[in-house]
C-alpha cells in the first residue's frame, strides 16, 4: 500500500521542480528514476520489529539494499544513486539515511517515509503539520 497522491501530486511536482531548476532540454539528469528508487527502497523495508531472541530490531523500518544491487536491479548508474537519495531526503520521502558499520562492513540504511499526509500542491506534510519544501539547490 502507498499513498496514491505520491504518483498524482508529489512525483509530478518533483519532476516539475527539477525541470524548472535545470532549464535545459538536452542531456538532463534522469529525474524520473527517483520514482523507481523510492518504490524499490519501500519494497525492501525490514518489517521485523522484534528479533527471535526478544531484542528490538535496530533495522526495523529500514531498507538496506547495497548500491550495486540497486544499480543492477534498477539499471541506474551507481554514481547517480546518491543524488536521487538526496532528492528523496529533501522532499521528505526518506526520513533518514544512516551509515552503519557492522564489523568492518559499511551499510546504508534508508528509512522510507510512508507519506501519510500530502498537501494539495504536492508536498509531504510533516508530523508537525508543516509542508516539507526542499531547498532548490538539491536539484542542481
Amino acid at each position: 500500500m502507498y499513498n496514491l497522491d505520491l504518483l498524482r501530486k508529489v512525483f509530478p511536482r518533483i519532476i516539475d521542480d527539477y525541470n524548472s531548476s535545470v532549464g535545459r532540454t538536452q542531456r538532463k539528469f534522469q529525474i524520473r528514476d527517483v520514482i523507481a528508487l523510492y518504490f524499490y527502497l519501500l519494497s525492501y523495508v525490514d518489517g521485523t520489529h522484534t528479533l527471535k531472541n526478544g531484542d528490538e530490531n535496530d533495522r526495523f523500518g529500514a531498507s538496506f539494499p547495497g548500491r550495486q544491487k540497486i544499480a543492477s536491479e534498477l539499471g541506474i548508474a551507481e554514481s547517480r544513486i546518491k543524488k536521487l537519495v538526496d532528492i528523496l531526503l529533501a522532499n521528505g520521502l526518506l526520513l533518514d539515511v544512516r551509515d552503519v558499520w557492522i564489523g568492518t562492513n559499511r551499510y546504508k540504511w534508508y528509512f522510507v517515509s510512508f507519506c501519510p499526509r500530502i498537501s494539495d500542491d504536492g508536498y509531504i506534510v510533516s508530523e508537525e503539520g508543516e509542508e516539507i519544501v526542499p531547498d532548490p539547490s538539491v536539484y542542481e
